[in-house]
């Protein structure tokens, strides 16, 4: 018998009804969107492309695209002429 013929069984999860499975850690999403809006109220001139941003800040480029998209659309940053990420002037009042 070669492993080719083997065939494994499908993995089920039982839950109790009514519960959903979630993979995503909310708190930890929102202690480095705390941290992330820190960083650029600390810093007021800040400038950051997406990758800059994912290094400084120790986040996979796909998460920190998503989280500073979120800040963008949420008006604490912008985006500016050159691609970067910046301070938006509403945030930088403390509006």
């Amino acid at each position: 018998m070669a492993l080719d013929d083997i065939r494994g069984k499908p993995v089920r999860m039982h839950l109790p009804d009514g519960v959903l499975a979630e993979r995503r850690d909310h708190a930890s999403r929102e202690a480095l969107v705390r941290r992330i809006r820190a960083e650029f109220s600390d810093m007021p001139g800040l400038s950051l492309t997406l990758n800059q941003a994912s290094r400084l800040l120790g986040v996979d480029p796909m998460a920190c695209a998503r989280i500073l998209a979120s800040l963008t659309h949420d008006g604490a940053l912008r985006r500016n002429a050159q691609n970067l990420y910046v301070r938006a002037d509403r945030f930088a009042r403390g509006a």
